[in-house]
């Protein structure tokens, strides 16, 4: 008689769902919107199940606030009922399932819906019964099958899909997790989401959260004290990894504005997060074979994002860098006429300041170099305030800015101070023209939609000066030493051997792309040459018109002292000396009677020979 009067209150109690399935949905839907806060309806069947174990289903149900911030609508839902609150008459949902959910979730959007129990132990002041009390309310866990979800963040849309998450949260007090994989552009993705004290975490209170997302692409985690409210703030350590990370920045719609291929990333830094403010201390970035050091912080002025970065490398290889950057010469050897294409770059402001022991770009090497680059606007800066290269020490500045006739471009060299000029050449180009201590000035501006049409506006001035060095493939000295006696021998001699040189200078004029060369002199032992000449840098070319004079052990020039007159021109990979051949021979007694005489009459052509045989 037990058993039967246990299972004749059973049936009594559950009779209401079990017959009525507008009772059953009342019943659901108090219990969920309790919980959550949301509206609930129910467009399809609702039922109730006994056996094997409680449950309920219902079809077609939909979730959401009043203002539309949030909006789930659930092909099916399945619960599991507590069993000890159904004996008392209450029907107590513990976990619910929503089959093939679609969700609109809009972040831009403040949610207004009843108060759940979050919403309850948020209201609560720390530290208090009513906390304690909110905090002691069962949640249960809720599990997605085969969803997706179009989110809406600060005016973007991002699609979620293929969903597969559970969010157990079994009471408001104890630890939260959410996790679950979804689809993001074509991407798996597996996160997860633990908070250690959510009530807490909700009245504003410090509480430890981690987070992590895993992908093919990206692999992120932090894990700190996390902080709600108008204090709301993080602390604690960030890592993130991608095997690319321009294609991990494209899975949530971002492009990286800057230079680079950003391959093979790793990133870590113990990280203090507030609202409109990020900074990131001890950091250690790895990119392209590229190691740093250092932290960055980013602030908001006046609602523009502003970054400022402090790293340090013990060695850095630039060619990075260039990775965008256009080919500045076609294959034709002629400057690039395709236009630029520069990214936006004013949607923030930057301040980056980098301090390398050794970098490199190509065979060009720099050490000890404190680099300085700029972002105001659009328009950048890049300025190296001191570094050391080939035994010597330099300084340079230049901008780029989008203009409405092209890019904007300004450089400055201040100073170059005793750099070896033989090594910087074969590095250069692979051919060591000249040698010595070089010391030189550059300032120059241009404009242009392409790299051809900048070069032919650049307008300047530079000077140049060498000392205690060589000219490589010249022997001025010898030649003018034998032009008297043997000028013939003169002529072999002074394509072959070098220059010595004690000092050289020269002042040059940029004036729409025509670099014209003054002032130019050369001064070595015996030996003294004035030149000038242009180079054309639109035409890759130079033309220099020289003459070299013998000089005293004092450096004096005679009335009456030699002279080789000479001049340095072609394309810039293919420089050609040229001599006045005639000049030589007239000076030799024994071939000058060959060269015609200037007086002789033309001589009359000869006739062809006759075909043999004939």
């Amino acid at each position: 008689m037990t058993t039967a009067a246990a299972l004749a209150a059973i049936a009594a109690t559950i009779a209401p769902w079990l017959f009525s399935p507008a009772a059953l949905m009342d019943a659901v839907a108090d219990q969920l919107q309790g919980s959550s806060g949301l509206y609930v309806a129910a467009r399809g069947k609702t039922s109730f199940s006994l056996f094997p174990r409680p449950s309920i289903a219902v079809d077609r149900v939909a979730f959401a606030d009043r203002n539309g911030a949030l909006i789930i609508e659930s092909s099916e839902l399945h619960g599991d009922v507590d069993v000890l609150p159904l004996l008392a008459g209450r029907l107590k949902v513990a976990a619910v399932k929503l089959v093939r959910p679609h969700a609109r979730i809009d972040f831009d959007k403040t949610p207004d819906g009843a108060p759940g129990a979050a919403a309850r132990a948020a209201a609560a002041k720390p530290a208090t019964l009513e906390a304690a009390a909110a905090d002691n309310v069962r949640f249960g866990t809720v599990s997605i099958v085969d969803g997706d979800a179009r989110v809406s963040y600060r005016g973007r849309l991002y699609a979620l899909k293929r969903i597969d998450a559970k969010f157990e949260w079994r009471r408001i007090g104890e630890a939260a997790a959410l996790s679950g994989a979804f689809d993001l552009n074509g991407e798996r993705l597996e996160a997860l989401l633990w908070v250690a004290r959510p009530g807490a975490l909700l009245r504003g209170e410090e509480s430890v959260v981690t987070s992590r997302l895993d992908g093919q692409t990206i692999r992120f985690e932090a894990q700190g004290v996390g902080q709600l409210g108008a204090n709301a703030r993080f602390a604690g350590h960030v890592a993130a990894a991608a095997s690319s990370a321009r294609r991990a920045l494209a899975l949530f719609g971002e492009a990286a504005p800057l230079p680079g291929p950003f391959n093979d990333t790793q990133f870590s830094a113990q990280a203090t997060l507030s609202t409109g403010e990020a900074h990131l201390k001890d950091a250690r970035l790895f990119v392209d074979g590229n190691e740093f050091r250092g932290d960055f912080d980013l602030h908001k002025e006046d609602g523009r994002p502003t970054l400022a970065v402090a790293l340090k490398s013990e060695f850095l290889s630039l060619r990075p860098f260039l990775y965008d950057a256009p080919p500045l010469v076609d294959s034709d050897g002629q400057w690039s006429g395709r236009p630029f294409e520069l990214p936006d770059l004013s949607g923030a402001d930057v301040d980056l300041r980098l301090a390398v022991g050794h970098a490199r770009l190509g065979r060009l090497k720099i050490s000890d170099a404190s680099i300085t680059a700029t972002l105001r606007d659009g328009a950048a800066e890049l300025s190296i305030d001191q570094a050391q290269a080939y035994r010597g020490a330099f300084k340079f500045r230049a901008s780029v800015a989008p203009g409405p006739e092209g890019l904007v471009f300004h450089a400055n060299a201040q100073t170059i101070t005793a750099v070896d000029a033989g090594p910087l050449l074969w590095d250069a180009y692979g051919k060591p023209l000249l040698a010595g201590a070089l010391n030189a000035t550059l300032a120059v501006d241009g404009v242009g939609e392409s790299m051809s049409a900048l070069v032919r506006s650049l307008n300047g001035r530079a000077g140049v000066a060498l000392v205690d060095g060589e000219i490589s493939g010249v022997n001025l000295e010898k030649a003018l030493q034998r032009l008297e006696k043997r000028p013939l021998s003169s002529a072999v001699d002074i394509r072959s051997g070098r220059s010595i040189v004690d000092a050289a200078s020269a002042a040059i004029k940029f004036e729409n792309g025509v670099a014209m060369i003054s002032e130019g002199n050369v001064r070595g032992p015996g030996f003294s040459v004035a030149f000038s000449g242009s180079a054309p840098l639109p035409k890759r070319a130079l033309a220099i018109s020289a003459v070299a004079r013998a000089a005293g052990a004092a450096g004096k020039i005679g009335e009456s002292a030699p002279s080789i007159d000479f001049d340095v021109a072609g394309r810039w990979d293919e420089l050609a000396l040229k001599l006045d051949t005639q000049a030589f021979i007239r000076r030799s007694d024994a071939a000058a009677p060959l060269l015609p005489r200037a007086d002789a009459p033309p001589s009359a052509p000869q006739a062809p020979l006759a075909p043999a045989g004939r």
